[in-house]
């Protein structure tokens, strides 16, 4: 076995192979299992904070994000306000890859060093494509980074909330520009590592913040315009200022000039280039705490966080803030939309129905549809929707509605065809159930699947009640026993083909009864009763 280099940042590279190891069991997974859906976005900190904005702004959360997304943003502002940009170090991919094609540049020798003052000017690209992607999200409440980041670019398999020239275009200056210059991506480009530095100047930030919040509570409308462009304008000019003055967080590295000998390995080291030998405190505004100097320097007690050795606070914070993301995220959930349209006394005297389980809630998009249905309904007041449990909580009228007529208000009964009618059949056989956990149009066509799959069926309609009435209709002489029937449709996992796609679902329908017999019924019934509208 091949001995470990003693100069190696362990803790680091043990996160980096995590991520990209995580990353690569997905994609494995979904190139084996066509039925596995990875949700890529599941821990994004930078999606959370822009679904934040967006929650503040327009009272919604952007596409799918959920609170889990926004407290790992939360985490991430923490952890770089208070200690410095670890995810940038340690977690992000994009860094990563970053940082190692650089390292194909170091050997290819064909690096590129960019002058001081042409270093100010390109680092203000990152803020300006900040700004546009707060801009569209807070307007939109649709991710707008989605459309040209590399990584979801990638991940997701350039699906469709990517813009194809600005992904490709994307991904092509991360290459080139790694192996040509230090962090091209990470130093000019990422809008992530712009929002990052603005958290480390923590109070210019919050000064801001907190002018823009008293004036709104004092009346004036401010557009939230305003603010953005001057916290992401600030952030620039102090990055510019103090990029190598930045005040130190409470994790710094420092070096103990007494016992340094000025080998210099340290500034050979470091990933960014920052001149660690002729610091005392290192406060550079782009060190985000790797540690990497701390490993090759060959003097004992000379490099150290905070004047103590403690190689490995920042790989334990960083844990500590994602445990701590993932806990809060899962104690608590923002809702989706939250939209009201009475007035503050109906409001006020609504009862509130509260639904879950419903598969069509599943993002913004399919959350402002289901509430735009019920704006037009006589007595229902406001809704609120959460795509992470696809739960919808409607205000209504108590004297109009209860919960049983405010089920019947949402459910919409289907009529689905699952086979042709043969022209030779006369009878049909009709069974009557009622079943459990199945409410929405998803349900609807998961049966169709389900029946099409197992059974001779030739349609199924549904019409409202506690538990749903479903009606089955089979050629007369080759109907299912009531027994398989009910375990058909009490299937657990159904998996399904659309296109060239392949689905799975778990499902969790519960027959609660079912007609011993079937009803016989003539063709001319059936035909009055499912194929004429």
């Amino acid at each position: 076995m091949a001995r470990v280099k003693k100069d190696r940042n362990i803790i680091k590279l043990l996160y980096q192979f995590a991520v990209f190891g995580a990353l690569f069991y997905m994609g494995l997974r979904l190139w084996l299992d066509k039925v596995y859906v990875p949700d890529f976005e599941a821990y994004c900190p930078f999606g959370g904070l822009q679904a934040l904005g967006s929650y503040i702004n327009l009272n919604s959360l952007s596409c799918s994000m959920t609170t889990m997304q926004i407290m790992m943003g939360v985490m991430l502002f923490i952890g770089a306000a208070v200690f410095s940009k670890l995810f940038c170090g340690y977690i992000c991919p994009l860094g990563t890859i970053s940082e190692w094609l650089g390292k194909l540049g170091d050997k290819l020798k064909i690096r590129i060093n960019v002058n001081e003052s042409f270093d100010s000017s390109l680092r203000a690209l990152k803020y300006m494509l900040l700004f546009a992607t707060f801009y569209f999200t807070l307007t939109s409440s649709e991710l707008f980074c989605k459309k040209f980041d590399p990584f979801y670019a990638v991940a997701s398999g350039f699906g469709s909330d990517v813009v194809l020239w600005y992904a490709l275009s994307a991904i092509v200056i991360l290459i080139v520009g790694s192996v040509l210059f230090r962090f091209f991506w990470c130093r000019y480009l990422c809008p992530f590592g712009a929002l990052t530095n603005i958290f480390r100047y923590f109070w210019w930030f919050a000064g801001i913040s907190v002018l823009f919040i008293v004036l709104s509570l004092t009346g004036l409308e401010i557009p939230f315009i305003y603010p953005l462009l001057a916290i992401i304008c600030a952030g620039y000019i102090l990055e510019i200022i103090q990029m190598k003055k930045v005040k130190p967080s409470l994790a710094y590295i420092s070096r103990n000039i007494s016992t340094c000998t000025s080998c210099n390995l340290c500034s050979k080291r470091c990933p960014q280039e920052i001149d660690v030998a002729s610091m005392e405190k290192v406060t550079h505004i782009d060190c985000n705490l790797c540690g990497d100097c701390l490993y090759v320097c060959p003097e004992k007690d000379t490099l150290q966080i905070n004047r103590r050795n403690m190689k490995w606070l920042p790989g334990a914070v960083l844990a500590i803030l994602i445990i701590a993301g993932i806990v809060m995220g899962s104690l608590y959930e923002l809702p989706t939309i939250n939209v009201r349209w009475g007035s503050d006394e109906q409001i006020a005297n609504a009862a509130t129905f509260t639904k879950d389980g419903l598969k069509n809630i599943k993002c913004f998009g399919s959350s402002t549809s289901f509430a735009n249905n019920l704006r037009e309904v006589d007595g229902i007041y406001g809704v609120s929707t959460y795509v992470g449990t696809h739960t919808v909580k409607v205000l209504y009228d108590k004297s109009m509605y209860n919960d049983t007529t405010m089920q019947e208000l949402i459910f919409v009964p289907q009529k689905k065809i699952v086979a042709e009618l043969e022209p030779w059949i006369d009878s049909i056989a009709v069974f009557s159930l009622t079943v459990d956990n199945f409410f929405d149009p998803y349900d609807a066509n998961y049966l169709q699947f389900l029946l099409r799959q197992t059974t001779s069926a030739y349609s199924y309609q549904s019409e409202f009640a506690c538990p749903v009435i479903i009606k089955i209709y089979f050629p007369l002489g080759n109907e299912p026993k009531p027994e398989f029937l009910k375990d058909v449709i009490e299937s657990e996992v159904l998996t399904y083909q659309a296109g060239e796609d392949i689905y799975k679902v778990n499902l969790n329908y519960r027959v609660v009864s079912i007609s011993e017999k079937p009803e016989i019924i003539s063709r001319q019934d059936y035909t009055d009763m499912v194929l004429t509208e």
